[in-house]
């Protein structure tokens, strides 16, 4: 009696950029045949991997959020390359927008690269979302409380039609190297949770996918969640899935959200005596911008506007006790 290969697996590993997360990023990735990173190709990636450029050489001329992430993160993934991974930059929907910049950069008019059949989704997504982002910020700065609130119902729709093109170009992308690796690790951020529905709708011949939250076990023992999800990212999350979303709930998530922003610690902490410092962060912002009422967002707003992020955690967490008084 034959036994049948089992059936090719991805593993989307859901994880935010930062060095905690690393260590269990390392673990699922070495048991994989390739690893896709949330990337678009560089043209230096290659000589990286080859050893023949540093990981500070390769960084020196990239705008990167988290530095110190990225170096280690390709040191980890040069070594992981030597083990005999494939390392694989799949980014479609950034690759594309890359591409639409150089054009414009090099002098084509917008008439010549916006209706270009690989161009026009998204340039049209990108556009759509950068117009809500810039009203949003006009109206932070002036508007009243309501209008403001509009203003990130309005980009988070706008994000999220962005969020679901670019899940649904990296899935068409991703799909057919599930025949060349048996064992495909995806790098994903936490929000992009509909790549796993649009893998789904593309798989005809059979493969198993495996979410797998990088941080679960830690986040579950202080929440009972695998993810501390933000008010801003749930209500994108809402808008992504076309879930359905009562009026009221929507206009407090949004209103917490500008609250939970501020609460958010910027800069790269190491792991020490906290495992996980970031996710520590995420889990105290979580717990009190979901604490907060629509009047506690517009009577807070006005003040943690200018405050840095324990600044503006010393102020929720005394606004709360006075508020229940």
């Amino acid at each position: 009696m034959t036994t049948s290969p089992p059936l090719p697996l991805i593993t989307i590993g859901f994880s935010s950029h930062r060095l905690e997360a690393l260590p269990p990023a390392r673990e699922e990735m070495a048991g994989h045949d390739a690893i896709v990173l949330e990337d678009p190709p560089e043209p230096d990636f290659p000589a990286l991997l080859a050893g023949e450029l540093s990981a500070a050489d390769y960084l020196e001329d990239k705008d990167v959020e988290f530095p110190e992430f990225s170096r280690r993160q390709l040191e980890m993934i040069k070594d992981l390359h030597n083990r005999g991974k494939t390392i694989l930059q799949v980014e479609p929907y950034q690759e594309r927008l890359i591409q639409i910049h150089e054009l414009l950069a090099a002098g084509s008019c917008r008439e010549e690269v916006e209706p270009q059949p690989a161009f026009r989704e998204v340039y049209a997504a990108e556009s759509q979302a950068s117009r809500a982002l810039l009203n949003f910020y006009t109206a932070a700065h002036a508007a009243p409380f309501p209008r403001v609130v509009a203003a990130v119902t309005e980009f988070a729709r706008a994000d999220a039609a962005r969020f679901r093109l670019r899940d649904r170009l990296r899935a068409q992308a991703l799909a057919p190297l599930s025949a060349r690796y048996p064992r495909l690790y995806v790098e994903a951020g936490y929000i992009h949770l509909y790549l796993l529905k649009a893998l789904k709708e593309l798989d005809q011949d059979g493969r198993r996918l495996r979410p797998a939250f990088l941080l679960a076990d830690l986040s579950r023992a202080a929440i009972g969640r695998p993810r501390p999800l933000g008010p801003g990212d749930l209500l994108t999350l809402h808008y992504i899935f076309g879930a359905a979303i009562a009026p009221a709930q929507e206009t407090l998530l949004a209103a917490r959200s500008l609250i939970h922003i501020k609460l958010l610690d910027k800069e790269e902490k190491a792991p020490g005596p906290d495992p996980a410092p970031h996710l520590a962060d995420e889990i105290q912002a979580y717990r009190l911008s979901g604490a907060l009422s629509l009047e506690d967002c517009a009577a807070l707003y006005p003040q943690v506007r200018t405050l840095a992020p324990a600044e503006a955690v010393a102020l929720v967490n005394s606004f709360l006790p006075a508020r229940t008084c």
